[in-house]
């Protein structure tokens, strides 16, 4: 994201006018703990589940939120050097690629989990009986492909240029595109994938509660997941769309906030792995096991017998 020159996605390529003394500090915090928690979230759905059933929209998250970080070290680098751009226009236009497709398939994949869990608790027997095998892989396959073509005009229209004497610059250069692109990221990252996971979400809430829960009883632990997504899902993107909707909207435009409200994007790459594998009990219980067979392998005289019958069975 880089606010003063027009770009409104979340790729801090560049310092907003009064850069933030924090803001490499949170990118180097996230990358150094979001990256081996997806890597572990990869190996756990991929290798041990098979990428089975929920498993498979899990792996989705996990690969595009580890494309997210792994991207943001080129941030790092910038920022290492003054955010100076020290590439060729190629690998600019290749960093803005992966960046938004790697932010945009997130979101896709987010509202996919949301629809999908839905299902599970509105039709259960379709679900479990009758749900096409494929129906997972092919709806990560169809959220990847739309992310791969919201990502494109970023990709061709993103520039380098000298600034200053010695000091270039990776940035987007849109010229009359300008409005159009930012009612359509609006559309596409704000209001379709926000809607999905709310109602999806809100959906999958009450008819829990009317199925499940009598007057008294305390919340399930399905019902404590979901509130947890939908509040970390609200308070880590609603406020970057809002800001970037005010500044569509007109005068007077937050657009010094996008910077930092953008930032946030990162943390949920960070809370995504921690979160969405609370959403299948036997990959709780998949990890649990790898962890035990970690220690056995490491503390002498531990067994290690407990990850004998690890389940390979999807969630």
């Amino acid at each position: 994201m880089e606010p003063w020159n027009g770009t409104v996605l979340p790729t801090p390529t560049l310092p907003p006018y009064d850069a933030l003394w924090w803001d490499t500090h949170l990118l180097v915090a996230c990358a150094v703990l979001g990256l081996p928690a997806n890597a572990v979230t990869l190996w756990l759905t991929g290798w041990r589940l098979r990428c089975r059933g929920l498993a498979a929209f899990i792996f989705g998250l996990a690969a595009s939120d580890f494309l997210f970080l792994s991207n943001s070290l080129l941030q790092i680098w910038s920022a290492a050097n003054d955010y100076r751009w020290l590439l060729d226009a190629h690998c600019c236009r290749l960093h803005q690629f992966l960046y938004a497709l790697g932010y945009y398939s997130s979101l896709f994949l987010l509202a996919a989990i949301s629809l999908d869990r839905c299902l599970l608790v509105a039709v259960p027997f379709w679900y479990r009986c009758r749900r096409p095998a494929r129906l997972p892989a092919a709806l990560c396959a169809g959220a990847w492909l739309l992310a791969g073509g919201c990502s494109i005009p970023e990709a061709a229209l993103s520039v380098t240029e000298e600034a200053l004497p010695g000091f270039s610059v990776c940035r987007s250069e849109r010229g009359a595109w300008e409005v159009p692109l930012r009612w359509l990221e609006v559309l596409l990252e704000g209001l379709l994938p926000f809607a999905v996971v709310v109602l999806s979400h809100g959906a999958a809430l009450v008819l829990v509660r009317c199925r499940r829960r009598p007057r008294g009883r305390p919340a399930t632990r399905f019902q404590c997941i979901v509130g947890a997504t939908l509040s970390a899902y609200v308070g880590l993107h609603l406020p970057f769309q809002a800001a970037q909707l005010a500044v569509l909207l007109g005068p007077p435009a937050p657009e010094h906030l996008l910077y930092p409200l953008g930032l946030a994007f990162n943390l949920s790459s960070c809370l995504n792995p921690c979160l969405y594998l609370l959403l299948g009990t036997r990959a709780c219980h998949c990890a649990a096991r790898a962890l035990r067979a970690l220690g056995a392998a490491v503390v002498p005289g531990e067994s290690s017998a407990a990850t004998a019958g690890a389940s390979t069975a999807g969630i």
